[in-house]
């Protein structure tokens, strides 16, 4: 199975509020935790984090999942267009994952409804985390 892990509100566990500005991206950067239950369900399996992060906080971001969890996906997009995350996230899968795996292949972790919605249309199974620890990855 090929995950497609959003970032924001599904691996990190603190993001910022809704409808708050957040803090400046290096601060919140070094305050950032993140799901372990999530880590340990998806270490398994070729995870692909896909996030509307900008790319220049790509290296910082992966160094500190690395440091928190010792786990790193295995491919990681961060958006180099400035895009909204349903256009960047369609553009990643049309050039980069498509080509190489199959929609009944991949699960899409995503907080992001338009996101979800998105993935479904092209056939790929997503949902959001939601409150509590999953056991196993919904399959």
């Amino acid at each position: 199975m090929i995950i497609l892990l959003d970032l924001n509100y599904t691996l990190v566990a603190n993001s910022p509020q809704r409808g708050i500005s957040p803090p400046p991206m290096a601060r919140r950067l070094g305050e950032e935790t993140y799901r372990l239950w999530l880590v340990g369900l998806v270490r398994p399996h070729h995870v692909v984090l896909v996030t509307a992060r900008p790319a220049r906080w790509q290296e910082a971001t992966i160094e500190r999942i690395r440091v928190l969890t010792g786990w790193e996906p295995q491919e990681a997009y961060f958006n180099d267009r400035n895009l909204n995350p349903p256009p960047w996230k369609e553009l990643v899968l049309r050039a980069h994952l498509f080509p190489r795996f199959r929609p009944e292949e991949m699960l899409a972790i995503e907080s992001n409804p338009n996101t979800r919605a998105m993935y479904a249309r092209h056939g790929i199974r997503a949902m959001p985390v939601g409150v509590r620890p999953w056991k196993k990855l919904p399959v």
